[in-house]
């Protein structure tokens, strides 16, 4: 299922992670320090949630354990060869870098370490802490792990607990749990080895906007201008609170915002929703992926390698000239690795696994 105005809303969420990345040597300070652009990383959430409405959707019928082996099987051929060959060309880089280039990095580590994060990675266990508290190589990649998580637990449920009013009943309970885990700290002590946890919350209000959105009613089209606001007040809200606090907006009320606003732009067809279905918006939700794990190691290269090769001055011009050279190399790449990469890939392990 494709619904092309929440690509659009997915080419939005993954510029928002490219910001919250960039070097802060790298932006004037006033851009850098603004809010927007510090609680940027909690765009992930709403891919989680978008992807648990979309899963929900096409997949609410498995019922047999041949059934969920296929699905697994398509699951694993849409992530997994960008993950492996995004993954592979950071192993090649921090090689370099480790071997060669030692003086341009903060960490020389030794090989063992790097395979060890390049093993973590590829074999979606980076959101947990089977392999350790590597955190993966390719720093965005925790996510595609947690994502992984969160289809195998959805696909299971689906087999194993038939009953359609017991399901809601569990996902209910994924997710106060991961909240309670969240909240009391216990997260974020562990650092990222439980990071799957935040998949689960979003990733399951995107069942309940399945679930809702099954439902015959309309929303108000003028909804859709109170979103951006909403959204603009929560982030604000998440970088002025620390603890507790910041916890429970940042990882439980924004989610449950992002859900709804899947859930409002479904129920709508008002000026954003013509907006989010432009064509500019809808490429960058097609490579969108694309963006999300090829971001990274081109903002390591790309501004930095500028800044010292041609030996320019750290002016606030130069900043935001090599800022829209960064991106616009970053969606320039990710499109060659969508059309090369993501498609081709998946159709060959299709022939392979299908």
């Amino acid at each position: 299922m494709r619904i092309t105005k929440l690509d659009g809303l997915r080419g939005i969420f993954c510029l928002m992670i490219i910001l919250f990345h960039y070097k802060e040597d790298f932006l004037p300070s006033y851009l850098y320090n603004n809010f927007f652009i510090r609680e940027s990383y909690l765009a992930v959430d709403f891919f989680f949630v978008l992807s648990g409405f979309v899963i929900s959707y096409n997949y609410n019928t498995i019922k047999t354990i041949g059934e969920f082996i296929t699905y697994i099987k398509k699951r694993f051929i849409r992530l997994y060869p960008l993950l492996l060959f995004s993954t592979t060309a950071f192993f090649l880089t921090d090689l370099f870098f480790n071997y060669f280039l030692p003086t341009y990095i903060s960490t020389v580590e030794p090989f063992y370490a790097l395979f060890k994060k390049y093993l973590d990675t590829i074999a979606f266990t980076n959101s947990t802490p089977i392999l350790g508290n590597t955190f993966g190589m390719n720093p965005p990649s925790w996510s595609i792990s947690a994502e992984m998580i969160s289809y195998i637990i959805f696909g299971f449920s689906m087999v194993f607990i038939p009953k359609k009013y017991t399901r809601p009943f569990l996902m209910t309970i994924i997710i106060l749990s991961a909240v309670f885990l969240i909240i009391n700290g216990w997260l974020f002590e562990i650092k990222g080895d439980l990071s799957f946890l935040r998949g689960f919350i979003s990733f399951n209000i995107g069942y309940f906007v399945w679930l809702f959105s099954l439902k015959k009613f309309k929303i108000n089209n003028s909804l859709e201008f109170i979103l951006p606001i909403l959204f603009l007040f929560l982030l604000f809200i998440s970088f002025n609170v620390t603890g507790l606090s910041k916890n429970i907006v940042s990882y439980t009320i924004i989610p449950l915002f992002f859900g709804f606003s899947v859930l409002t732009f479904l129920k709508t067809d008002g000026v954003l929703s013509k907006l989010l279905e432009s064509k500019p918006l809808k490429f960058l939700g097609d490579i969108s992926y694309s963006i999300y794990l090829n971001h990274f190691i081109i903002l390591i290269l790309v501004p930095e390698g500028i800044v010292t090769f041609l030996g320019l001055s750290k002016t606030n011009f130069h900043l935001i000239l090599i800022f829209i050279i960064s991106v616009t190399l970053i969606i320039l790449y990710s499109f060659f690795t969508y059309k090369v990469v993501e498609l081709r890939g998946a159709s060959y392990l299709k022939k392979k696994l299908l």
